[in-house]
């Protein structure tokens, strides 16, 4: 399995862990104060950086001295990248542009780490298909 993939699957499963705890507890508890709200955030973020970071240092020394990113490498990351901003501009032009008529603050704050987050499952969900699947070039 290509470093890529183990990648962005481990990524992948950090994301729908971490988000789905996050939004959950924000669901369950209901009111959190300001100062709760960002803890939450900052420990979500805390727990991805020690997966992630750990996850690529344990890839690296698996795989040192391994082979390089090809064209095909670039070309699936390419196009999960092409797919994953176009559903960003959408979502962010939803959460910056229309929610501020209806909503503020917290709600909105939410509603773009929810797109982010989607956008992030979407980009390294379609890498792993990629690659499971094959992409033509």
């Amino acid at each position: 399995m290509p470093i890529k993939e183990q990648f962005a699957r481990i990524w992948l499963g950090t994301l729908l862990v971490t988000y789905a705890a996050y939004f959950l507890t924000l669901v369950v508890v209901g009111e959190l104060t300001p100062l709760m709200q960002i803890g939450l955030f900052a420990a979500t973020v805390v727990v991805q950086v020690i997966v992630i970071g750990a996850a690529s240092a344990v890839l690296e020394l698996r795989h040192k001295g391994g082979p390089k990113a090809d064209e095909r490498d670039q070309l699936i990351d390419q196009r999960a990248t092409r797919v994953a901003y176009h559903l960003l501009i959408c979502a962010m032009i939803f959460v910056g542009c229309l929610m501020p008529f209806n909503n503020s603050g917290w709600q909105i704050f939410h509603a773009a780490v929810l797109a982010i987050a989607i956008v992030e499952i979407v980009r390294h969900g379609l890498i792993v298909s990629m690659y499971r699947r094959g992409v033509d070039g």
